[in-house]
């Protein structure tokens, strides 16, 4: 029974041989029949080297997968499964590694709060005197509102503006004058 065994064996590994020569030479279709040789091996194998059951099917697939171009590198004459646990032991460890380093990056970012530069305060500070200006202008009356974005945005004159509006150029510096005076109430406490 032994020979007979060692004869299997020796069958096999000859049959492993051809496979990962077809493969090394660019035939990818001996990688279904190494698949199906081999797959429940390996599932087996990383199983039991305490893989997340929801990971075990990736890694056997990235496990064929890897053998598929790593094929040149395979030992003429050596068994396939092992090759393929060598394969699927990198990959565990890679993945591992490469947690960890998440891991700590992630953890990083929770123990070193990041104190923003003065140009990100700038920022900050600028983009929120903009929103509570345009939250104060928005509760302007309509008619301070007009006045005010035509002398200070649109540079017109008083003179301009009356004309524009149709008022007597006194009602444009009365409401000019409000509205310049409503803002800086609303306003009050924004600037450091």
């Amino acid at each position: 029974m032994s020979r007979a065994i060692a004869r299997q064996a020796d069958l096999t590994a000859a049959n492993d041989d051809a496979l990962f020569a077809q493969m090394a030479s660019g035939d990818l279709s001996a990688l279904g029949e190494l698949f199906d040789r081999y797959h429940t091996n390996v599932r087996h194998f990383l199983l039991r080297l305490l893989v997340n059951p929801a990971e075990v099917d990736d890694l056997v697939q990235e496990t064929f997968l890897t053998a598929s171009r790593a094929a040149g590198s395979f030992t003429p004459g050596a068994p396939g499964r092992p090759f393929l646990f060598g394969i699927a032991a990198q990959l565990v460890r890679r993945r591992k590694r490469g947690f960890a380093r998440l891991r700590r990056m992630l953890e990083s970012f929770g123990s070193h709060p990041t104190e923003p530069t003065k140009s990100q305060r700038d920022a900050i500070e600028t983009d929120q005197r903009h929103a509570a200006l345009h939250a104060a202008m928005a509760k302007l009356n309509e008619r301070h509102r007009e006045v005010l974005l035509m002398v200070e945005l649109g540079e017109m004159s008083g003179v301009e503006v009356a004309a524009a509006l149709g008022i007597p150029p006194g009602t444009v510096w009365r409401r000019l004058s409000e509205a310049r005076a409503e803002l800086a109430r609303r306003l009050k406490g924004m600037d450091p």
